[in-house]
């Protein structure tokens, strides 16, 4: 016969105490509490809320006057709306090099001001001889994935243009890599974007309190990016290439630039109306009062009559495990629209479809060089 332990007589005590404690609780679970029927449900509401079609009101479908002065009035409010405030003077530094299958890498740090500094990297290759230059813009996820660090749906297509020849400067965005809280080094305050707490957002909800847009004040750095550039590699001309949030920054940034000449925007360019109800999109392109004013179109209207080529990947539609959902619906009239206003300045065969099939939301470096070579 075992000997029974006062350790094992605890145990079992305990054991028991717990079995009792859960199906005490499984009980109270079955039973119904004398509110439970009293409390309004979802069933018993009219919950199939939509705001309205938007107004637009300087829309150019809409828009009775002079084309120039639409395309003045369009410009001075997105303007407006964004926040739009160029930095004042800049100080960029190097802090370091490397040469990486072929391509001289640079690290870059541009104070804007005593309390910010953002990153940037500049790629050239390493024979010194470039064929162009590149703005090369990413999306949501990190800079170091475009430039070879390692492989996601931007395809590390800054790394490949390098590799075809190009100059490259890869700006990193506000909310995100190293800038993924720009108040990192404050104790408690957090100015995050998606990765530190869980989708907070608080780099977005700060910045409308205070009348700013993290879009407004990122193409405010693309533009300090890009004076420096002419100034420290005499780069008088260039192209711009983004995906998804890149890909709307590669359409909004050049309005406020004279510099660039053509444009590749991937995932981009549908209505803004749905893009956060029906696909869920993270906030960092969101613009308050847009749609009372204009729509995406009418913003990448602005860019005529440089060239555009919006891409998009065949499966990048709506779904319920689909946050981008860029090839959707609205893209078709955003497309006809936007060829609408570029007839204006004879440029309409310069707004350019291309649809990858049997892809998804994800860059397609062959047609993105295809077109930078005017071989499309």
């Amino acid at each position: 016969m075992k000997r029974i332990t006062p350790f094992a007589i605890i145990f079992c005590l305990i054991f028991s105490a717990c079995n009792s404690g859960r199906e005490q609780k499984q009980n109270e679970k079955q039973e119904t509490h004398p509110l439970d029927s009293f409390f309004i449900k979802k069933e018993e509401l009219n919950l199939s809320f939509k705001y309205p079609e938007p107004e637009r009101k300087l829309s150019y479908n809409n828009y009775k006057g002079d084309y120039q002065h639409w395309k003045n009035e369009v410009f001075e409010k997105f303007k407006e709306l964004i926040a739009y405030e160029p930095h004042g003077k800049t100080k960029i530094t190097e802090l370091r090099s490397i040469v990486f299958e072929g391509i001289s890498y640079h690290a870059l740090v541009m104070e804007v001001s005593p309390q910010l500094s953002i990153p940037a990297y500049l790629l050239i290759p390493e024979n010194g001889e470039t064929k162009g230059a590149v703005m090369s813009i990413h999306g949501h996820g990190f800079v170091e994935s475009t430039i070879g660090l390692y492989d996601d749906y931007h395809h590390r297509y800054a790394l490949e243009l390098a590799k075809d020849g190009y100059m490259v400067l890869c700006p990193e965005l506000r909310g995100f890599s190293t800038l993924g809280d720009l108040s990192n080094n404050i104790d408690l305050d957090n100015l995050d974007y998606w990765v530190i707490h869980g989708r907070q957002f608080t780099l977005i909800t700060e910045g409308f309190q205070h009348g700013k847009t993290v879009i407004g004040e990122t193409i405010a750095d693309l533009v300090a990016w890009e004076n420096w550039w002419t100034e420290a590699y005499n780069v008088e001309k260039f192209d711009v290439a983004g995906i998804s949030y890149g890909g709307d920054l590669a359409l909004y940034y050049p309005v406020f630039s004279n510099r660039v000449d053509k444009i590749f925007s991937s995932g981009s360019l549908g209505s803004f109306k749905g893009i956060f109800a029906t696909s869920y999109n993270a906030p960092a392109h969101c613009i308050p009062g847009i749609l009372k004013w204009m729509d995406r179109s009418d913003i990448a209207g602005l860019n005529a009559p440089r060239p555009i080529l919006l891409h998009y990947g065949e499966l990048d539609t709506p779904s319920h495990d689909n946050h981008s959902a860029s090839y959707n619906k609205t893209v078709e009239p955003a497309i006809k629209e936007l060829k609408e206003i570029y007839s204006n300045v004879g440029a309409e065969d310069k707004v350019i479809l291309k649809v990858t099939p049997n892809s998804y939301h994800e860059m397609d470096n062959d047609l993105l060089k295809a077109f930078l070579s005017e071989n499309y």
